[in-house]
């Protein structure tokens, strides 16, 4: 973590803990001195233990729920989201240990509901002080680091722009590869032109810099190699642009696409390799992921028992045959396993299939046809409430799928995929997602179904996922299941 990542961890920590602070000193003002809501009984012990279990609430809910990003560069949104998903967090830890440990003070609801809202409000106002603070302040610090950067004039504006929100880093001069005599002296984007590139290196011997950024268009390393073993024996910090990832991003449409892609150097025997990662998650999110998956798929195991009790008598009646439909599908970058549902269909239905592609409504490899005969009556129901899809739940149990992801293609359909159409499985897929809580009854373009998966792999977040699953209960007892 670097020297910036620190300090602003720091902060935020500081921040939030003040915060909540705060919110507990204005819930026990407001409900016990002023309101007088709290019994007069509980003592400074029983408050010593509440706090006591708050700060190890708090600290559990920082460190599983703060994310990463650079906080001068969070938005207002992104940080009454990050307060309501950590609140959240704060007061789901604090009421399991107070219900464990048994606390009077948890029947004061007032004083516990009190302090959860006020945190959720404060939370958001102190982090803008912390920005402020990092902008204004944050410049003067003696720890900042001197920045010269050699690029040309066609590119500067995105790097210089980019480097100056930067609170840690001070930009002291550029030198532009194309600059005339005349030019030097000059500003650029507000930044004095110190030199050219001839004279480049004479510059940076001279003047006091701690990182050098290199952005100049070139085919070969060969060009600059004599300038980064220089650099390097001066003990600077050396940062150069790739062409061939600047050509890959440039190329590409998806603007989510390249905001997540993430790289990485490694050396392989003596070649020094640069990878890059379109889905580039924190490790602890997808901890916590998989976490509320096996607690999910536990909780839906218990409750799908007496549902497919009650449907398993007249299901089979029906249709004779197995309770349960096994199929092969694609999961996770084209891994297969399979899939466990309700059986909704006739036995013959994977023959009758055949029969019926000139009336699929779907634009693309999907199948879907309204009143296909291949379903009874009992399938339409258990499909309609979405019955058949609580055997998943063993699915997101063994690890193949999750509660929240991309809908898993069959192999058949996997077969015909275009090379972006894959995308779509470059996470686990769910039980529900995006496609489900979209009105998929409508959605006739595979296309369409492909962009919205995309979509929710390139913004994915915990706190996505949660309200998928809020929509999907909405949508399950409004009644719009599958067809």
């Amino acid at each position: 973590m670097s020297y910036r990542a620190r300090y602003e961890y720091i902060l935020t920590f500081l921040a939030d803990m003040a915060s909540l602070i705060c919110a507990v000193v204005l819930s026990r003002f407001i409900f016990d001195a002023w309101l007088q809501m709290i019994p007069e009984e509980h003592n400074s012990q029983e408050y010593l233990q509440f706090y006591l279990m708050l700060a190890v609430a708090f600290a559990i809910g920082f460190i599983l729920f703060d994310q990463e990003e650079d906080i001068t560069h969070r938005s207002l949104k992104k940080e009454i989201l990050r307060a309501a998903v950590m609140t959240f967090a704060i007061g789901a830890v604090l009421a399991l240990l107070l219900i464990l440990g048994k606390m009077p003070l948890g029947d004061s609801r007032y004083f516990f509901v009190g302090i959860l809202a006020f945190n959720f409000i404060l939370q958001p106002v102190f982090h803008t002080s912390v920005k402020s603070y990092l902008r204004e302040s944050g410049k003067a610090s003696p720890m900042k680091k001197l920045v010269g950067v050699l690029t040309v004039a066609d590119r500067a504006q995105p790097l210089l722009e980019d480097l100056k929100k930067d609170w840690s880093k001070e930009i002291c001069g550029v030198a532009l590869m194309d600059a005339t005599k005349e030019e030097i002296g000059q500003t650029i984007y507000g930044l004095p032109i110190k030199a050219g590139f001839e004279d480049f290196m004479t510059w940076v011997r001279r003047d006091a810099l701690d990182e050098v950024y290199l952005d100049v268009p070139y085919d070969s390393g060969a060009s600059l190699e004599n300038y980064l073993v220089e650099l390097e024996s001066m003990g600077l910090d050396v940062h150069f642009s790739v062409p061939l990832l600047e050509k890959l991003y440039r190329g590409h449409s998806g603007e989510g696409w390249r905001s997540q892609a993430a790289a990485s150097l490694e050396r392989r025997g003596n070649t020094y390799l640069i990878g890059i990662s379109t889905v580039h998650h924190n490790i602890r999110d997808i901890l916590l992921k998989r976490i509320i998956d096996i607690c999910g798929a536990l909780v839906g195991l218990v409750i799908s028992i007496p549902f497919i009790a009650i449907v398993a008598i007249p299901l089979k009646i029906e249709s004779p045959g197995p309770l349960f439909f096994k199929q092969k599908r694609v999961g996770l970058n084209g891994r297969y396993f399979y899939i466990y549902k309700l059986r909704s269909m006739y036995m013959d239905a994977e023959e009758r299939k055949k029969e019926l592609m000139a009336k699929n409504e779907m634009n693309g490899f999907m199948f879907k046809m309204t009143d296909d005969p291949r379903i009874t009556k009992v399938g339409k129901f258990i499909r309609k409430t979405s019955i058949d899809e609580l055997p998943q739940f063993w699915n997101v149990l063994r690890g193949d799928m999750s509660l929240v992801g991309t809908r898993p293609p069959t192999v058949d359909e996997y077969k015909h995929y275009e090379s972006h159409h894959k995308r779509r499985l470059s996470m686990k897929p769910g039980i529900t997602g995006m496609w489900q809580v979209s009105g998929r009854s409508s959605i006739e373009n595979f296309e369409d179904v492909v962009s919205l998966d995309t979509q929710y792999i390139d913004n994915w977040s915990l706190g996505l996922d949660i309200q998928i699953l809020i929509k999907t209960v909405a949508v399950v007892f409004a009644g719009k299941g599958a067809k």
